[in-house]
């Protein structure tokens, strides 16, 4: 389950799994006077079972409500034993109210400032000869890890078949896509106008599913003489001579903003919502960039990588292998500061040309970021992918589909562990 599905993810109804209660529990009998709310104690329990298939909680955060619903089913009436739930060890206790039947009670218990770790919600009832436990439910408490998965279009052509196996991916792992759209293909002849709508309405199919717009940008020479800009060759990370593969960096911060304008006017032009998260070009990106986005609007950027090169250039990023979201500093994009805009570092990899063999390193170093299978998270972290709804063939879907089943045995939506898949607009709202 997704972030398309947050109402049925984060108000979480817990629902058939019965605790037992024990066998030495005599038959209840509930006086005439106790049902009808005296101060008289029943003498025995009412019997219980908590309702609940749900073992994994996560610790809220902004998309997170408070609470978490607990159901108790009683075979009998339970009001004159005042039933509470009880979070064992940390001295919460937390009245049960009736929720419909009269035999169907539930607890609002409010995870903020619990500790990850395990735990027990026991249900309590007050009779004559003190409190008594009657059923019990073991859970995990974890604090949240999350995955970003991020399609750049690069400002060329994309094959239907190449879409196609991006949405089967998506749809069939239930994740979330962070659809970067490139603007480019308006600015060109080298991308027909048919293939330039079918994209676009693919885009826009996906958007109306829930996954997110975002922005990328590709230096074309053409787009940016098109943006009212002189544009540059060099520097080069390829040596390619028509601007793909120069930084956004090359260019003086106002350029950068007229580029990101132009971008925006021509995306509102074919009607596709205001992006407000991006990823510059190769992953080059500095605080002049950062520093636009965010005069802009833009909630999130994920240009950032750990330290290291790419082709020709190194890369401005001085960052670690496992470096978490942090918002930057105004002043240097590699530290953290008071700018509006959350930087998620792309530590995920990019699956571009590889195959069910040789993603596997990439999958051992995900797997390394985040809480071993079973085991609670104890801080939060997150992890974006980076792939390319324009290459994903036959081969490199096998290579994506293997890494996300990878994740399966730690996903929250399958009750196995902490890992939620949200979009990157999600995860900087997650991170506030």
């Amino acid at each position: 389950m997704t972030f398309k599905y947050l109402a049925q993810v984060f108000t979480v109804v817990l629902v058939v799994a019965a605790c037992t209660p024990t066998a030495t529990l005599p038959t209840p009998s509930v006086s005439p006077a106790a049902s009808a709310g005296s101060s008289v104690r029943p003498a025995v329990p009412v019997p219980a079972r908590v309702d609940t298939a749900r073992r994994w909680y996560v610790l809220p955060d902004p998309l997170t409500p408070s609470v978490s619903l607990f159901k108790v089913s009683f075979a009998v009436d339970p009001t004159a034993t005042s039933p509470i739930a009880r979070l064992r060890g940390t001295g919460i206790d937390v009245p049960l109210t009736p929720t419909g039947p009269i035999s169907e009670w539930a607890a609002a218990l409010d995870l903020h400032g619990l500790k990850p770790g395990a735990y027990a919600v026991d249900v309590v009832e007050r009779i004559a000869g003190g409190d008594v436990v009657v059923a019990s439910k073991d859970i995990l408490v974890t604090e949240p890890e999350y995955v970003v998965w991020t399609l750049d279009f690069e400002g060329d052509a994309s094959s239907d078949q190449a879409m196609a196996n991006t949405a089967a991916i998506a749809d069939e792992q239930k994740i979330p896509m962070t659809i970067m759209w490139n603007p480019r293909v308006w600015t060109t002849t080298q991308v027909s106008p048919s293939r330039t709508d079918a994209m676009l309405t693919w885009t826009k199919g996906r958007v109306a599913q829930g996954d997110e717009l975002s922005l990328h940008l590709h230096m074309w020479t053409g787009f940016v003489r098109a943006a009212g800009l002189v544009p540059r060759t060099a520097p080069s990370w390829a040596g390619r001579g028509d601007g793909y593969d120069v930084p956004i960096t090359a260019y003086p911060e106002n350029d950068q903003r007229a580029l990101v304008e132009y971008s925006l006017r021509l995306m509102a032009e074919h009607q596709l919502p205001r992006p407000t998260t991006f990823r510059a070009a190769g992953q080059f990106a500095n605080e002049s960039t950062l520093r636009t986005l965010a005069a802009l609007g833009f909630v999130a950027d994920a240009s950032a990588v750990p330290a290291g090169a790419f082709g020709r250039l190194p890369y401005p990023w001085t960052l670690a292998a496992d470096a978490q979201p942090y918002r930057p500093s105004a002043t240097d994009a590699n530290r953290p500061g008071d700018l509006a805009l959350l930087e998620a570092p792309t530590i995920g990899g990019n699956t571009y040309g590889y195959d069910e063999r040789t993603i596997q390193p990439i999958i051992r170093a995900d797997l390394s970021y985040l809480a071993p299978a079973g085991e609670v998270a104890m801080s939060r972290r997150a992890i974006t992918i980076v792939s390319h709804p324009g290459t994903i063939d036959a081969t490199e879907r096998a290579a994506i589909t293997a890494l996300f089943n990878a994740l399966a045995p730690l996903r929250y939506d399958s009750d196995a562990g902490p890992i939620r898949f949200v979009t990157l607009a999600q995860l900087a709202q997650a991170w506030n």
